[in-house]
């Protein structure tokens, strides 16, 4: 069963943001300093273990990143000993296999629904409504993924999904070039992460009760 978690989701997503800057503008050493900090506070990973998991996950981005010649292969390996020790940080129940494969489809989606948007971007902003209905891959492939990371179901996990997939959307828009207003986007990219980390906190705290009553 997931333990306990009792991390800040403003902070949590402060980083992610900020790991997704240097991820994105290629800079990382900066993409690794974040993610350690990342692990400790998200998932309650030692000094040691947050950063081998960084360096399993900086790992995997970079073998990824090239949009020609990216070595998916070797980006799963890397996501497979990522995987590892988070899983065990959080006791969940699936095993690092299935958590590397859904965070690697997830990555394969976001890419292909990328390039696609920065080939023809929106004509304006659109209500969050029409882009989920647009981006439904993603945000599917985010469902399933915290479905698998915090032993629960895609429909519980929906709206997680839905608001780091709106994230990504706005990262798009700024790694694409076609952004109107690239600081606000990144003040949007980091408001909606804080509702992806907030959902997540609400559905953790209500999976010992709902469990109980399941088997009562």
């Amino acid at each position: 069963m997931i333990r306990p978690l009792h991390f800040d989701p403003n902070r949590v997503a402060r980083l992610e943001t900020e790991s997704w800057r240097a991820y994105y503008d290629r800079r990382w050493p900066a993409m690794a300093r974040v993610l350690v900090a990342a692990h400790r506070e998200q998932f309650g990973l030692s000094p040691a273990g947050a950063l081998l998991a960084t360096i399993s996950a900086s790992r995997a981005a970079i073998a990824f990143a090239p949009l020609e010649g990216s070595d998916v292969d070797a980006a799963r390996r890397h996501l497979l000993a990522y995987y590892r020790r988070v899983r065990a940080a959080l006791g969940t129940a699936a095993d690092a296999a299935t958590l590397a494969e859904r965070e690697l489809d997830y990555w394969v989606v976001h890419r292909r629904l990328a390039i696609a948007r920065k080939a023809n971007p929106p004509a304006a902003a659109l209500a969050d409504a029409e882009t989920l209905r647009a981006i439904e891959p993603m945000t599917a492939a985010f469902a399933h993924l915290h479905a698998a990371l915090f032993d629960s179901t895609t429909e519980i996990m929906r709206p997680s999904a839905e608001w780091r997939a709106l994230a990504a959307v706005a990262v798009d828009r700024i790694s694409g070039g076609y952004s109107t207003d690239v600081a606000a986007d990144w003040t949007l990219v980091e408001a909606h992460l804080q509702r992806t980390y907030r959902a997540i906190l609400t559905i953790i705290d209500r999976q010992p009760t709902a469990q109980l009553e399941a088997a009562t």
